[in-house]
């Protein structure tokens, strides 16, 4: 009976050198098949660095808008190569800062986005060659007397930060619903094409508005085509995609 159960275990149980075998084969398929950028969680620390890359892009020295002359373009970008860092990243993506209509003249940093153009603020934009004061439609409305003196305010702030530069940037003041608003526009990251719940992840100030606020500040942006200008999250996966061997893409890669 003893011999009869030790053929059986034989023959029914693998043995653990059949095991170790298997299991070192598996491993090796493994290796063997490439791995996609899908197949990796993305460093946080290189976040800021792609949504640069994004906007260096979509922007005048590499991208097609806002349109520039060729004499421009090669301006532009025999300053990048030259300037100090910090100059550098002004020039991929314009610093931001806000001000609220009846708070407080104290200048918020704001993400470089178009979700960040609300009817009731200033919005102060510098790309190192051109300098933006943008005002919201309720900013401007007759009978409110705080809208020039925070005028005068930004156009000092943004005198001060530019003062040692050359040649000396151009200064905008624009108004929404103006034609020429799309100086300013035309350099922001539309963050409209994302999902309502992408975009309060990456702007929580967005929180603070109603809902009707809300609605109405997506109107502003209803003719959009994310085929010529994509969000930062579409252009992102488009890139990432192109390893992926979980379904086709057309995108092309961070180098491209």
């Amino acid at each position: 009976t003893l011999g009869l159960q030790t053929e059986l275990s034989k023959t029914i149980l693998p043995s653990t050198e059949d095991e170790e075998s298997n299991n070192k084969n598996a491993s090796t398929t493994e290796q063997e098949q490439p791995l996609s950028a899908l197949d990796f969680a993305f460093p946080p620390e290189l976040s800021d660095a792609l949504r640069l890359l994004h906007h260096l892009r979509r922007g005048p020295m590499l991208g097609s808008g806002p349109l520039q002359s060729f004499d421009d373009r090669a301006i532009q970008r025999n300053l990048f190569l030259r300037l100090p860092l910090k100059d550098c990243i002004g020039m991929m993506a314009p610093f931001l800062w806000g001000l609220m209509i009846g708070g407080n003249f104290e200048f918020m940093p704001i993400p470089p986005e178009t979700l960040a153009l609300w009817d009731n603020s200033i919005i102060v934009a510098d790309d190192y060659r051109n300098l933006f004061v943008w005002s919201g439609r309720s900013a401007v409305s007759a009978g409110n007397p705080q809208h020039e003196i925070m005028i005068r305010s930004c156009e000092q702030f943004l005198m001060e930060r530019s003062k040692n530069r050359f040649p000396m940037p151009q200064l905008h003041i624009l108004r929404e619903g103006e034609s020429m608003s799309r100086r300013l526009t035309s350099r922001l990251a539309p963050s409209h094409g994302d999902s309502p719940e992408q975009q309060l992840a990456r702007f929580p100030a967005l929180g603070t508005l109603s809902e009707q606020e809300l609605i109405a500040l997506r109107y502003k942006f209803r003719f959009y085509d994310p085929s010529s200008d994509p969000s930062f999250r579409d252009w992102f996966w488009s890139v990432a995609g192109t390893t992926s061997k979980s379904r086709k893409s057309t995108g092309v890669s961070l180098c491209d």
